[in-house]
């Protein structure tokens, strides 16, 4: 199958693709490297869409003051934040999957995940070039993409433990991703973190 092919199959039938792309022989050395050119070109395609969409209000005092400063401000820091995100996303789908006695490598998983990424930078042109066409019909193709990328995640955990139901996966895989933010967030209010406060919504 050819790259093209292999693009357009992930929306229709991602199993296939994922099945086809986990299989594929590579080293550590080259999955690395590839790890690093889509985040890279992730990590520019958000630094551009930022500078277009929220220029204009970056000296605003807004709740999305802090992340429009650091996507604006700091690409390299994303970069490597978009590096981590893929091995943290990793992470979660081979030892989540093992929790279920799940018999995925976190080597197979990765070349899946990379492979999701890299769909996601065509997908990521579509949604900027919708933004700046129709902001209403974005906003919904952005929740499509992201119930996309779970739905594609879930066959990914599918495809390398062996799993029966993707649907099932799914659910218990929001429910997962739901603890881990309601997690994070008690984290980051541990830690003193408050975005509300440094947006000026104080009482």
């Amino acid at each position: 199958m050819t790259p093209a092919n292999l693009v357009l199959r992930s929306f229709f039938s991602p199993k296939s693709v994922l099945g086809y792309v986990v299989n594929i022989d590579v080293n550590w050395r080259t999955l690395t490297e590839a790890t690093l050119f889509v985040s890279v070109l992730n990590t520019l395609l958000t630094h551009l869409f930022n500078v277009v969409t929220y220029s204009a209000n970056k000296n605003e005092e807004t709740l999305l003051g802090p992340y429009i400063d650091l996507v604006l401000n700091r690409p390299f820091l994303l970069s490597i934040i978009e590096f981590g995100k893929i091995f943290f996303i990793t992470t979660l789908l081979t030892y989540g999957g093992r929790l279920f006695s799940g018999s995925g490598s976190f080597f197979h998983a990765l070349k899946g995940v990379v492979w999701i990424h890299f769909v996601l930078i065509f997908i990521n042109l579509g949604l900027f070039i919708a933004i700046q066409l129709n902001i209403a019909l974005a906003g919904y193709l952005i929740i499509l993409t992201n119930f996309w990328i779970m739905w594609v995640l879930s066959e990914c955990a599918v495809k390398i433990h062996n799993f029966r139901s993707t649907f099932i996966v799914f659910a218990v895989g929001l429910v997962l991703f739901i603890l881990v933010i309601a997690i994070l967030v008690q984290i980051m209010d541990f830690l003193g973190f408050s975005f509300l406060e440094r947006a000026g919504f104080n009482a």
